[in-house]
């Protein structure tokens, strides 16, 4: 369905910027046009994204992370832990901001966030955030007198676009043109060395880990990608895991019911586990602290083993809701979510790997 809605994403865009219009040509076309001092393409309504995701473009098929909900406000709690009150100043858009940057620190660094939501690709993102450069840079002209007041004497040496992620050169060499033409205008504000930046939350590590430490901030990962193919080549590829998967199913069919079906969502579970647990691995704390709960949780699983009176559904059930419990309150960073993910795929993962057993029906 993404993909899908991607194709239809990149129609749409082309027929933007040749004018079509379903019955023909439109008597204007093409509608895109170039400006050049600020190397921009334009049209009536949207930036010309055909010109980029032609001629084998590596980013036009890569799907966009959703940044999730609240993104300013989480990049601004990172600041906030790095500037001391005084040194930190925040414009609210809602009553006379939005002059082009959403705040500053003292030390000569303005901020603007960016996460936009509904790119499909990484290509249509980049373009996304060279019009948003280009919009907010433009602003520090336009609302020159009203930020030389609001900045109170403080000269802009640096302006960071703070986004969940960029994966393009080119946004760098954009961000360095932009900067050269705000150099242009001799603003008194504007440093004469003044540079743009493009950064990320990877770019504030202490704080970054701080936030994840305490709750504030949350590991944001592709959801995990597993179709029907994946749960065929692993059943041919690790057969042993698989037998060990269904004898346990098979002493409990009465109570489980269709074993089949019941081992392809155990390995469906598994391999969505093992996918986000690879990319929490961007996320070293959340990592760690996922992995610290599953050994524990491990060794509880092995003693139960002895002592539990539970049939196969309760234990089951007990096991998945219990470790997604510890999870959310223990693994710090973890998404909801995700923690319900990992804990269906390590059920999976203890039956195929014999750590957990299960008592058999009579």
């Amino acid at each position: 369905m993404r993909l899908e809605s991607c194709l239809k994403q990149q129609i749409h865009d082309i027929k933007l910027c040749f004018g079509f219009s379903g019955q023909g040509l439109s008597a204007g076309w093409p509608r895109c046009s170039y400006d050049p001092p600020n190397d921009r393409w334009r049209n009536d309504s949207t930036s010309c994204k055909f010109r980029l995701t032609m001629n084998g473009d590596a980013w036009g098929g890569k799907p966009a992370l959703d940044p999730g909900n609240d993104f300013e406000l989480k990049f601004w709690s990172l600041l906030r832990r790095r500037y001391k009150p005084e040194d930190l100043v925040y414009l609210p858009a809602t009553f006379g901001g939005d002059c082009g940057i959403e705040g500053f620190s003292r030390d000569g660094i303005a901020y603007q966030c960016y996460a936009d939501r509904d790119s499909l690709t990484l290509r249509h993102r980049t373009d996304k955030q060279k019009d948003k450069l280009y919009d907010d840079t433009a602003k520090l002209q336009k609302y020159a007198d009203r930020l030389g007041r609001v900045l109170g004497g403080t000269v802009i040496k640096n302006y960071f676009l703070l986004v969940p992620e960029f994966h393009a050169v080119e946004l760098v060499e954009y961000a360095n043109r932009r900067a050269e033409a705000v150099r242009a205008h001799n603003l008194p504000f504007i440093d004469a060395n003044f540079r743009v930046h493009i950064k990320t939350p990877d770019d504030y590590p202490a704080e970054l880990r701080a936030a994840v430490l305490d709750g504030a901030a949350q590991a944001i990962v592709p959801d995990p990608s597993v179709d029907d193919g994946h749960v065929a080549l692993f059943t041919r590829e690790k057969p042993e895991l698989v037998t060990t998967l269904e004898d346990k199913l098979s002493g409990v069919a009465g109570v489980l019911g269709n074993v089949e079906g019941l081992r392809n969502s155990f390995i469906r579970a598994f391999l969505q586990k093992e996918q986000i647990m690879k990319a929490l691995e961007a996320w070293p704390e959340t990592w760690e602290a996922v992995e610290r709960r599953r050994v524990l949780c491990q060794e509880e699983v092995e003693f139960d083993n002895e002592i539990s009176t539970m049939d196969a559904r309760a234990r089951i059930r007990d096991l998945v809701s219990s470790y997604k419990a510890g999870l959310t309150s223990s693994a710090a960073g973890i998404r909801e979510a995700d923690a319900q993910r990992i804990s269906f795929g390590q059920v999976g993962d203890w039956l195929m790997r014999c750590p957990l057993r299960l008592r058999r029906t009579p």
